[in-house]
């Protein structure tokens, strides 16, 4: 199995280390777009620590408060419907389309009555609460139809902004939130949650990932799953693939096949097909995979959208498969170490202290 960047992918991961940050500043002529309201690239290494003068005991509560109010906010989110009067409204080009593609993992139920609010705020959470500011990790793509990520960031953009609301009211405040934004590509995500430099990551990774070369479930505390969405086979429609490929497990079959994935898909697709070609395309990965496939150096495309025509790529059959990813929101946890190399474009590896 190969994991192959795109020549923009890397060419973005090369700049990382050349551009800087004071809140969030735009680097000179920069075309990216954070997900959630866009912005230039994040110098890591010059990121504030959000500190204070606060035992472990009340780290690990002030994390964990953090956690429960994410939760308490999103379960009455979805019990008033918001959640889903904002997916009637997505994806902007055709309004109402993400209900085909957005699906619920029901591992929080709408009963407001037993998600209680945390009282009492210590540690980082009663920090956030009295400077008024949070920061939330994003990651910048372009925002534009050719992204998959597009079709989904409108929608995670507005329950976010729905769980703030419930948050802003609870406590009488009015949060202001802070993105700290990195480009496509691997994310020392876990590192920056370690070390205080962020509140919390954004709907970027799926619960089931890995990243740092930790399951990421292992590595930070995870709220309510607020969205989540299936992953699609894509084979054109004249191909002979068609008829041949009907299943995930028709193409598990088929090792020689060559797979095309967006950053929404590669991870999944790389682990259960381990033995395939897997293409990642970080950047344009819509017309990227759809110009590869039908020029026949790829063969099919995975992707989480259930009909490509909505992105305005005609001609191609979808094969559902029993695979679903779902995004929280992540804090961090207590007990794990991301000792950095010094080298802001590298993926440094995390650990726990002590393992069980």
């Amino acid at each position: 199995m190969r994991r192959i960047l795109s020549p923009t992918a890397c060419a973005l991961l090369s700049l990382i280390a050349g551009v800087t940050m004071s809140g969030t500043l735009l680097m000179p002529g920069d075309a990216l777009a954070a997900a959630h309201r866009g912005g230039g690239v994040s110098k890591i290494e010059d990121l504030p620590v959000r500190e204070g003068d606060w035992s472990p005991e009340e780290v690990a509560r002030g994390r964990e408060q953090l956690v429960r109010a994410f939760d308490a906010a999103w379960i009455r989110v979805i019990a008033s419907g918001k959640d889903r009067e904002i997916v009637m409204t997505e994806p902007a080009n055709k309004p109402g389309a993400a209900a085909g593609y957005i699906t619920k993992l029901v591992d929080c139920l709408p009963t407001p009555e037993v998600a209680l609010w945390p009282e009492e705020p210590v540690g980082m959470f009663k920090d956030i609460l009295e400077t008024g500011t949070i920061r939330q990790l994003v990651q910048a793509v372009p925002e534009t139809q050719a992204n998959s990520s597009w079709y989904f960031s409108g929608v995670s953009r507005k329950y976010q902004a729905a769980l703030f609301d419930e948050i802003n009211n609870h406590y009488g405040v009015d949060l202001k939130v802070v993105d700290v934004v990195l480009p496509p590509g691997r994310l020392p995500a876990t590192y920056l949650l370690v070390d205080n430099k962020v509140d919390f990551i954004s709907q970027l990774n799926a619960t089931g990932g890995v990243t740092q070369e930790m399951r990421r479930r292992l590595s930070r505390r995870s709220t309510c799953t607020m969205s989540a969405s299936g992953q699609y086979i894509h084979i054109p429609e004249d191909s002979e693939l068609a008829d041949e490929i009907t299943s995930l497990n028709d193409l598990i079959a088929r090792p020689e096949l060559k797979i095309c994935a967006s950053v929404l898909t590669t991870q999944m697709a790389q682990a259960f097909m381990p033995e395939h070609t897997v293409v990642t395309k970080f950047v344009n990965d819509l017309p990227a995979c759809d110009q590869d496939i039908k020029s026949g150096k790829l063969d099919v495309f995975i992707n989480p959208l259930n009909d490509l025509s909505i992105a305005g790529l005609d001609g191609y059959k979808a094969i559902p498969t029993p695979l679903v990813a779902g995004t929280p929101l992540w804090v961090a946890l207590e007990g794990i170490s991301c000792p950095p190399d010094d080298d802001p474009k590298t993926e440094d590896r995390c650990f726990e202290d002590s393992p069980p």
